[in-house]
């Protein structure tokens, strides 16, 4: 009895047992026809009785390619299949790969379901639930997809697509996002900035923990006629300079619960104290005191309330941005220096001129000493621990209102700027990040370029006594590229009695400019008759189902 053909894939069959949800076995079914036989059994004959070259002239009407019948690929010369074909043929006897197995159709139909692993059931899932606004109707109608294969194919594909788009968010908002939230931006300047700003084009001043650029203020009419500016004079004495003494503010106005109107009944107590501070700023001198009674004249200045009145709101189009300081300068005037220099949620105050009236001995009756004995207490420690004194404020047992006034009090007074923390970790962790993303990059460069490197003697091939394999894969190449590779490959130094030409061809397909299929110019290049037509031959691949079964010559 002649061997029977192996079993084909039927085009016929997509579709049982599909779903558009992407769990069915749309495309793990095949078609093992029991007319031809069982496919690993050599001696089985067909159900209609009919020969070998009838059996494969009907599997060509089934959709299967033309070729000539061959015999089972597992059996040996007496016809005993080999163990791998046992257990083939006992697996799809049995039916199935798992789930609810094979399933018969009619008599010519077998149908093999193969077990959807978890792994695909979830990106399944996932693939619905970033492609759920998109109806299988519109993508069968406007779309032209009929087949429910191919919209799952099109929803994985938009799947994918959108994964891609979200790693470049992630990736921005790691290089841009994520350093302004850590570290949002801001307009800060330090004393050194301001300083530099002392010319006509720019001109910067530093009042009270804020900087203003005065560049216009200072070319505007302002003042009085006895006491007029001009724009030569504040170039001179305000320009990139501190003018905090320009503009002092009444201790009884800054602090109304400590300083009462009998204590000071004209506005006339300020710090610093003339006689207690030795180290004022020798060109604060030159500068235009906005006193209470400095101007008789001014209507302005007899006002108390004349900084938050009338200069803050002049000034306030002219801010630039806020005072910084570093923190390791603060932290050295006082333990260094002695200097009475505090930090407190990262607002700097400058105590200074509040402890020189404090210990002058012109503090009779303790007049200047104002705020409470305990805020006081943790500020003067004469150098010991840190100019950071955070803590120990927080954890003052007094009320709120007690706790409120004093610090209003030194906000008003004594508050020069914030900490600079521009420099710090929680900033420039962005930085460091991309700085080890960029080390990365360039230690993986630098060892495949040492990789890439040849140290030594030139590396000799095989001694040309040992045998060797020349693999040569081609797809669409033209004749003259071809027989270049071939001719290359026989002019190697090995002897030809040892070396194999391997050359495979990755399907009958004919290349652009070739006017035929790529395995019959190879043939042609290696003297093979024009009139012979191999035989195809049946293989098991490493795959699943009817992805198994391919075709070779």
């Amino acid at each position: 009895m002649e061997k029977q053909p192996f079993s084909y894939y039927s085009p016929q069959m997509q579709g049982s047992g599909s779903s558009e949800n992407g769990f069915g076995a749309q495309n793990n079914t095949y078609l093992r026809s029991t007319e031809y036989g069982n496919p690993f059994d050599d001696q089985a004959t067909s159900a209609a009785g009919m020969d070998g070259s009838q059996n494969y002239r009907n599997l060509n009407q089934h959709g299967s390619p033309n070729r000539q019948p061959v015999t089972n690929m597992f059996a040996d010369k007496e016809g005993n299949m080999d163990m791998y074909a046992q257990k083939a043929a006992a697996h799809g006897t049995a039916g199935g790969t798992g789930g609810e197995g094979n399933v018969h159709k009619g008599n010519h139909e077998h149908i093999e379901d193969l077990e959807i692993t978890k792994t695909r059931r979830c990106w399944v899932l996932f693939t619905w639930m970033l492609t759920w606004w998109v109806p299988s109707p519109l993508l069968s109608l406007c779309g032209r997809m009929r087949r429910p294969d191919v919209r799952m194919a099109w929803r994985e594909k938009v799947a994918i697509c959108v994964l891609i788009v979200l790693s470049w968010v992630f990736l921005l908002f790691l290089i841009i996002g994520l350093g302004l939230i850590l570290c949002p931006k801001e307009y800060v300047w330090t004393l050194d900035d301001v300083s530099g700003r002392n010319t006509e084009k720019s001109s910067f001043v530093a009042l009270r923990g804020s900087v203003y650029d005065i560049t216009d203020f200072m070319k505007q009419k302002h003042g009085d006629s006895a006491y007029s500016s001009t724009p030569d004079i504040m170039l001179q004495f305000y320009a990139g300079q501190d003018v905090n003494a320009s503009f002092p503010i009444p201790v009884r106005v800054a602090c109304p619960q400590f300083v009462s109107e009998k204590t000071d009944p004209n506005y006339l107590f300020y710090y610093p104290v003339q006689g207690a501070s030795e180290d004022a700023d020798p060109n604060q001198a030159n500068m235009f005191q906005h006193a209470m009674n400095r101007d008789p004249l001014s209507k302005e200045l007899q006002d108390p309330n004349f900084f938050a009145k009338y200069a803050l709101p002049t000034l306030k189009k002219f801010k630039k941005g806020g005072i910084v300081w570093k923190y390791d300068w603060i932290n050295s005037m006082y333990k260094d220096q002695a200097k009475y220099w505090r930090v407190i949620n990262k607002e700097v105050f400058n105590m200074q001129p509040y402890f020189d009236a404090a210990k002058s001995q012109l503090n009779t009756n303790k007049k200047y000493n104002l705020l409470d004995g305990r805020l006081e207490g943790i500020m003067d420690q004469s150098g010991f621990g840190n100019a950071d004194i955070t803590k120990e404020y927080e954890a003052l047992s007094w009320d709120p209102a007690t706790k409120l006034a004093n610090y209003n009090c030194m906000k008003n007074l004594f508050y020069v700027g914030e900490v600079d923390d521009r420099q710090s970790v929680r900033c420039l962790f962005t930085n460091y990040m991309l700085l080890a993303f960029a080390c990365v990059l360039m230690l993986v460069v630098l060892v495949k370029f040492l990789a890439a490197l040849q140290f030594g003697n030139k590396k000799r091939p095989v001694p040309p006594s040992k045998f060797v394999i020349c693999q040569v894969p081609c797809y669409t190449e033209d004749d003259d590229s071809l027989i270049k590779t071939v001719n290359s490959l026989t002019a190697l130094e090995y002897q030809d009695n040892h070396k194999l030409l391997f050359i495979i061809c990755d399907g009958n397909i004919i290349g652009s400019g070739n006017d035929k299929p790529t395995p019959r110019i190879v043939l042609d290049i290696l003297g093979v008759d024009p009139e012979y037509d191999p035989p195809g031959r049946d293989y098991l691949a490493i795959a699943e189902g009817s992805r198994r079964h391919n075709i070779g010559k």
